[in-house]
């Protein structure tokens, strides 16, 4: 065998031996608990509404200034009523680093945008 593709060998030999947090992105965290109104019994039911439940100090919901009883219009632009519940689970999950963006109605106030990044997850 020649030197360069012995070691080229020797380079995916070690890449597919590294430990998977190597070729995945940590999972983002953002800090809150969501109340979830769905309609149908499917695997993946459509959606009527989602309140923010609970907010965790310090988090990057918090930092943003987001609070129990907010209700999420939408996320990453598609619209929550009548969203199928899989579509923004895939749209809610981030990488540490990355950037969710939500429309939020809280209380009586006119809706508005607003952006979190995720954050690795505390240790519990």
């Amino acid at each position: 065998m020649s030197r360069q593709f012995l070691a080229v060998l020797l380079a995916v030999a070690a890449l597919s031996m590294a430990p998977a947090s190597l070729h995945a992105a940590e999972k983002g965290w953002f800090g809150f608990a969501l109340n979830i109104d769905a309609e149908g019994l499917s695997l993946s039911p459509k959606l009527r509404s989602i309140k923010i439940e609970k907010i965790v100090p310090a988090s990057p919901a918090a930092n943003a200034g987001l609070a129990s009883g907010d209700m999420i219009l939408e996320i990453e632009g598609i619209t929550v009523d009548r969203a199928k519940a899989d579509t923004l689970k895939a749209a809610i999950q981030k990488s540490v680093g990355e950037t969710l963006r939500l429309k939020i109605k809280h209380g009586a106030d006119a809706p508005h945008d607003i952006s979190l990044i995720a954050a690795p997850k505390p240790a519990s």
